[in-house]
């Protein structure tokens, strides 16, 4: 039941959305709970919900089909449609494929001030506490993995009071008791904070928790792995930069899609520019397996990687869905649309690579194709924080007025940083 007291309906069942977060929107989550009733209550103390993986080896979480957090990355739907079919079939040389795959991406990965992952300095429980020290940290490490959402707030405090000597304490117990079950149908995934009142401290620790994160990306576990996604995306620092490049060709495809939506976030980050390089040289490596070159390509999609225009050309001959893949990349990150033409593909890089490629969004909003124009519309309205009433059905009389304002609000954004 809405505010309104309109009902709302999903997939022809009546639906109840529970919110868990700390009241702001962007950090709120959605599970979806299918019933006879418009009515859910939210789970109690005692009945912490479980995260039990599905059974296939192929493993996903459970949003619903339409929209959700992907179709932030995914303004060409058929493209987030695509890669989903496309990256959930195992690589034809299986483990070992995988293997030379991650193998070959951390050799590319040029980041030689960051390659300690994990080995950051240690800070262990002090000898001179009293002997029960270490007891009573487990303890209220232990009841603080129980809690319920709102009732972490004690031993929360307290466990940041006693300062950074708790947090091997926290990695053992990770990640508590959960407040969000990925195998639930949901919109989309909760903030690290929102995860559990575990996972809150973990993230309230700030930087001096990133190593322990950066050990618990690196867990034998799907599921731990997937929750400390969640978390380290909260914490950008280079070091997890490594390990969440890495994490992009987990064999969960709910890891992986974590990890992609942590690395947009890291964007400004030093090193990332390293990772697109690196996912660059992957997607175009012939003698790598199919499905991680097809990971590699959604990575530079997701994360607009202007200069992988050059290098997907060559692709487009790719056998298989290699070559759509690269067309369909291309064609995301420019605007335009030579299908499969090389040669024009290569005059356009040409005449437009030193250009911002928000200009070439803005040329595109009047593009005969009305495909692109919603390509184009929903990455500019998600870059500029506003979209001035642009439709791609609109009159090309009324969409060359909106391009002229989006012309002349990048103008302003230009002035104010010069």
């Amino acid at each position: 039941m809405r505010s309104d007291g309109s009902k709302c309906s999903f997939d022809a069942v009546w639906c109840t959305l529970i919110e868990v977060g700390s009241g702001n929107d962007r950090d709120s989550t959605y599970l979806i709970k299918h019933a006879p009733s418009d009515r859910v209550d939210a789970p109690s103390p005692s009945t912490a919900p479980e995260s039990e993986p599905a059974s296939k080896r192929w493993r996903t979480s459970n949003p619903p089909p339409g929209e959700s957090l992907e179709a932030k990355w995914w303004p060409d739907r058929e493209l987030g449609r695509a890669f989903r079919r496309w990256t959930g079939i195992p690589p034809a040389r299986g483990e070992g494929g995988r293997s030379a795959a991650l193998k070959f991406l951390v050799e590319h990965l040029k980041v030689t001030d960051l390659t300690a992952v994990g080995t950051a300095p240690r800070t262990a429980l002090p000898a001179i506490e009293p002997p029960d020290f270490l007891a009573r940290v487990q303890a209220m490490v232990g009841r603080l993995g129980t809690h319920g959402p709102n009732e972490e707030a004690p031993d929360h405090r307290a466990l940041l009071d006693l300062g950074e000597e708790v947090l091997p304490a926290l990695q053992a117990f990770f990640p508590g008791r959960l407040w969000f079950n990925r195998w639930e149908p949901h919109v989309q995934p909760p903030k690290g904070r929102s995860v559990s009142g575990l996972c809150r401290t973990l993230v309230a620790f700030g930087e001096a928790a990133v190593p322990y994160v950066t050990e618990l990306l690196r867990s034998d576990s799907e599921e731990i792995r997937y929750y400390a996604i969640l978390v380290a995306a909260e914490l950008p620092h280079p070091l997890l930069i490594e390990p969440l490049a890495t994490a992009l060709f987990d064999d969960d495809q709910g890891v992986s899609r974590s990890a992609l939506y942590a690395l947009e976030v890291f964007q400004e980050l030093e090193g990332i520019d390293n990772v697109k390089e690196s996912l660059r040289t992957l997607a175009t490596a012939p003698d790598t397996d199919q499905r991680s070159r097809l990971l590699a390509m959604r990575a530079l999609a997701v994360l607009r990687d202007e200069q992988s225009v050059g290098a997907l050309i060559p692709a487009l001959s790719e056998p298989s869905v290699l070559g759509e893949a690269a067309w369909r990349v291309l064609r995301r990150l420019t605007a335009p649309d030579f299908i499969t033409d090389p040669d024009a593909w290569r005059a356009w890089r040409d005449e437009n690579r030193e250009r911002p490629r928000v200009e070439w969004l803005i040329e595109s909003l009047d593009h005969d194709d009305e495909e692109i124009r919603a390509i184009v519309a929903r990455d500019l309205a998600r870059h500029s924080k506003q979209d001035f009433g642009y439709r791609a059905d609109l009159p090309s009389e009324e969409r060359q007025a909106i391009r002229e304002r989006y012309r002349l609000w990048w103008s302003a954004q230009q002035s104010a940083n010069d």
